[in-house]
């Protein structure tokens, strides 16, 4: 007995050593996973702000590249630097303003109108000023295209009170999906109710059959019944008369 008893003991302790292994596996296993992820979202996280850094300098050399261009083009063809901040700014807006008519999903009729609009203030300020007023040819067209800019900038931003909201959420819903299924279930409707039809015809003429051969039946039942008492009519006063 106390042979037994120790093996048991040792088995249970065994047991219990086996099942600590394997809880202090996974337990190790879980360790570096976690210091591994731990590290992998720090490098994530560095390279993620490396590039934000990278293209943030990027385009602030291009932006700082942009606006000497424009004070330069402002200061040799039209005269002034001023212009060509304005001409800078009112562009970059009036390129705003496009895009976001084209998300928000203004015709493209009303954009092409702003742009012939601007076209034309801009033709005839740069006549006026040149003619009537008698300005130099510089600050003239500098005039002009500013007069311009403002002009299809004003247009774009008025058109963008044309929002539609029915035409703006349809781009981002399946109404093709929709339409075919709609069109699926309409068909499936119609054969539903065509089966359903045919299935009826067909119980109907089983039953019409059925009701046929029952008739069929009785009317021979009865005539059976009748000829047997017939028969048991005339055997009956035979039968009377031998008694």
């Amino acid at each position: 007995m106390a042979e037994r008893e120790s093996s048991e003991q040792s088995f249970s302790e065994s047991l219990d050593q086996l099942i600590a292994a394997v809880r202090a596996l996974f337990a190790g296993h879980w360790a570096l996973l976690r210091a591994e992820l731990g590290a992998i979202a720090r490098d994530v996280l560095i390279t993620l702000i490396g590039a934000a850094a990278v293209v943030s300098l990027i385009v602030t050399a291009l932006l700082g590249l942009l606006i000497a261009l424009f004070l330069v083009l402002g200061e040799g063809l039209f005269g002034s630097q001023l212009w060509g901040a304005a001409h800078m700014t009112l562009i970059l807006l009036s390129l705003a303003a496009a895009i976001a008519s084209s998300i928000l999903r203004i015709t493209t009729g009303r954009r092409a109108r702003a742009l012939l609009i601007a076209v034309f203030v801009g033709v005839g300020s740069l006549l006026l000023t040149l003619l009537p007023l008698g300005w130099a040819a510089g600050p003239a067209a500098g005039c002009a295209i500013t007069l311009g800019l403002v002009t299809l900038l004003a247009d774009l931003l008025v058109g963008l009170s044309t929002f539609n909201t029915q035409r703006f959420t349809d781009r981002f819903m399946p109404l093709a999906s929709e339409a075919e299924l709609r069109a699926t279930a309409s068909a499936l409707e119609d054969l539903r109710e065509e089966a359903l039809s045919g299935v009826a015809a067909e119980i109907g003429e089983a039953i019409g059959s059925a009701d046929a051969a029952v008739g069929t039946l009785r009317r021979t039942v009865s005539r059976v019944a009748e000829t047997l008492n017939r028969a048991a009519e005339r055997i009956r006063p035979d039968r009377g008369g031998d008694a």
